[in-house]
């Protein structure tokens, strides 16, 4: 895997050809100032290709660089010790008051994501009051999951994480959850013990609303645009760009990627245009569904307005 979250680099890359001239998992340095903007990132493929752009157009200098799965990025973006990131959805649904959005980016899909699985050893429709193993680096889709089964099959579930450490019970549930690069790997028949019956979660909710389903949104604090608002605009600009970029060289970027994500390129460049990165009004008015379904169910205190971050 390229790069520890020990590692630090100094230093641009917008001379050298290569995409991983910044590792996508690396910590970095870059031109420190007094204080740097930290943006946190997520260490799966679906994000890569925005990350691999800011470092391979030179726009990632003036920023610090924290890698995580999404629940981690999650807790450190409410604990203030990132200043903005792709996190979950459902962390904006929790904490409103606490972030603006950046408008027109998210990571959406249409139709399959690939990468967010119900792994299952019944029929989902057989799953009333079975067990649910929810994942414990996703928040949205752990309420995403709960939402389907208790709206659109009235399933009456039970739901629970994984445990840990020596002293498991050794329970095992009847469905689970599985998120990033594990489960594009299962979706693509990577894993040899694939399970008999594999739903992708983006697509059931699209069955059950006919709607995209937005699993993150690029959220900012709150005290961040207070502290560095010009300097952010700047970020939200280049994040634009970096997104045009890398719309534009899905096929380089997995070429590059390939043997570090262990998935083959032509898997990568199919999985990368299944993925939207723009928070046009559907996705937007499925993202207010996802929200009024989680106040319903007692996931969050209350449906939250959407609140966007505007540019100096």
């Amino acid at each position: 895997m390229c790069g520890t979250l020990s590692e630090r680099n100094g230093g641009g890359c917008a001379e050298t050809a290569s995409w991983k001239c910044r590792p996508f998992f690396q910590w970095r340095g870059g031109n420190k100032r007094e204080m740097m903007i930290r943006i946190g990132e997520i260490a799966y493929a679906n994000s890569a290709p925005i990350f691999a752009a800011l470092r391979r157009m030179g726009l990632a200098d003036p920023y610090e660089f924290i890698p995580g799965e999404p629940a981690e990025l999650n807790r450190m973006l409410y604990a203030g010790e990132i200043d903005l990131a792709p996190c979950s959805s459902f962390e904006y649904g929790l904490h409103p008051a606490n972030y603006f959005l950046i408008p027109d980016l998210s990571i959406s899909s249409d139709h399959e994501v690939e990468s967010v699985l119900l792994i299952s050893r019944l029929p989902i429709e057989d799953l009333h009051g079975k067990m649910i193993l929810l994942s414990p680096a996703s928040a949205s889709s752990n309420a995403l999951i709960r939402i389907l089964l208790e709206k659109r099959y009235q399933a009456g579930c039970a739901y629970r994480f994984p445990e840990e450490g020596p002293h498991r019970s050794g329970f095992e549930a009847n469905a689970r959850i599985m998120i990033g690069n594990p489960a594009l790997k299962v979706y693509l028949g990577k894993n040899r013990s694939r399970p008999g019956y594999v739903y992708d979660l983006s697509l059931l909710w699209r069955d059950f609303t006919g709607l995209p389903f937005v699993f993150a949104l690029w959220i900012i604090r709150r005290e961040a645009v207070l502290r560095e608002k010009e300097e952010i605009a700047r970020l939200v600009q280049s994040l634009y760009r970096a997104r045009g970029f890398a719309e534009s060289h899905f096929h380089e970027m997995a070429g590059e990627f390939e043997k570090a994500l262990e998935i083959p390129a032509e898997d990568l460049v199919r999985y990368w245009e299944s993925i939207s990165f723009d928070l046009n009004e559907e996705k937007i008015k499925s993202l207010k569904s996802y929200f009024d379904y989680a106040e319903e169910l007692g996931l969050i205190p209350k449906s939250p307005p959407l609140v966007f971050f505007i540019g100096a």
